[in-house]
């Protein structure tokens, strides 16, 4: 399986038809990709994806405490925060052990908190955490509303949430921006899933990227899901031409 079968047929809740169907493939997929993940993440983007993350890092409020990186794989967004003075604890969590190991070396490694723990159902308690970042990672919920609604759970009242993803489209992007996004795109669905097969030997796992791409939600849709879910101040922040987005909220006080 490819793992994006799994993904068609969500109903208005963003919901997989198969839900631990779709968990087995997704997590299998990138247990299968771990060991290069870093680096197609580099390739593909052309360092972009560097960039992005700083971006994130420098979002956070200067006075955060507690950080979870959900969906981790192998640390480089909560890494980032860390380089960047943000936080003063960090958990880095995603539901591949593989993907996890990957951090093990890496500067600053030693002080991360390494959990092995599915989105949908966090061993965290209420209200622990200061601020969520997800990288990449949301897309792949077999259950957006839920994953949501976890990390509300969660976040302390007043608590960031930054989501860095590839969207589905820039709606409130200018004319001169989605076109140079959907050229862009159309590169992506085509050179991703070769240089996948040819440089990560998994062509599958790099068409998943590209047609997940199209099948998720665009960020106005979940700024206004996260809404819905008891976050407040929704922003939008736009990344290289539309290519990718940060979307971010507050938990209500």
């Amino acid at each position: 399986m490819t793992g994006f079968e799994d993904i068609h047929g969500r109903d208005a809740s963003w919901t997989v038809r198969d839900g631990a169907a779709h968990s087995r493939s997704v997590r299998a997929m990138f247990a299968r990709i771990a060991r290069v993940y870093d680096f197609m993440n580099h390739l593909l983007s052309l360092n972009r994806d560097r960039a992005w993350r700083r971006r994130v890092a420098s979002l956070l409020d200067e006075e955060t405490g507690e950080i979870l990186d959900l969906c981790a794989g192998t640390g480089d967004l909560a890494l980032e925060t860390m380089r960047a003075g943000k936080g003063r604890a960090w958990v880095a969590a995603d539901f591949c052990p593989e993907m996890l190991a990957g951090a093990v070396g890496k500067r600053g490694a030693e002080r991360l908190s390494l959990a092995a723990a599915d989105a949908m159902a966090l061993p965290l308690r209420p209200r622990s955490v200061d601020a969520v970042v997800v990288g990449f990672g949301v897309r792949n919920f077999a259950d957006v509303q839920r994953g949501v609604q976890e990390i509300e759970r969660v976040l302390r009242p007043g608590g960031q949430l930054l989501v860095l993803d590839f969207f589905r489209d820039d709606p409130d992007g200018t004319r001169q921006a989605k076109g140079v996004a959907s050229r862009l795109r159309i590169l992506l669905n085509t050179f991703v899933p070769l240089v996948g097969r040819l440089v990560g030997r998994d062509g599958s796992a790099y068409r998943y990227l590209s047609q997940s791409m199209g099948a998720f939600l665009t960020p106005r849709e979940f700024a206004e899901l996260l809404q819905e879910h008891g976050f407040t101040e929704p922003l939008i922040d736009r990344q290289t031409f539309g290519i990718a987005h940060i979307v971010g909220a507050r938990r209500k006080e």
